[in-house]
């Protein structure tokens, strides 16, 4: 009776882990924990295997828990840090920007740099006359 209940253990506590995904450490974690589980039922409960597969099925569980928190926490990391890599992508941008601001154009770009006055005539634009008037546009070689 005592190696049928062992059998009842290991076959439940391999039935219980087969569906644990693919990870290698999640298997692994699974298994311990339902043959802990069962071991600790077996030994509680004299040998009933109700409450040796109880106990294997609460073991999966427990494991199964530790999982899910060690998992939230890394998917939790991992979107701080890139939060914190856009965030420092959109800084390094925005001091480009401002650097080429208060610098202006270098003397080899004031050579290449032309400004095109353009008129513009009355018209109208969704039924709206705009006044006549001018438009600078830059052009660089």
């Amino acid at each position: 009776m005592k190696n049928a209940t062992l059998l009842l253990s290991l076959l439940v506590s391999a039935l219980l882990t087969s569906c644990a995904g693919v990870s290698p450490t999640r298997i692994i974690g699974n298994t311990v924990a339902a043959a802990g589980g069962a071991f600790i039922g077996n030994k509680l409960s004299n040998g009933n295997p109700l409450i040796t597969t109880a106990a294997a099925g609460g073991g999966v569980l427990l494991s199964e828990s530790l999982q899910a928190q060690s998992n939230a926490s890394s998917h939790k990391s991992y979107d701080a840090g890139y939060d914190k890599a856009r965030s420092d992508s959109a800084k390094q941008q925005y001091q480009v920007l401002n650097d080429r601001q208060r610098l202006g154009p270098q003397l080899d770009d004031r050579a290449s740099v032309r400004l095109l006055e353009v008129p513009l005539p009355e018209r109208q634009e969704n039924g709206v006359i705009l006044a006549p008037g001018t438009a600078t546009i830059r052009i660089q070689e």
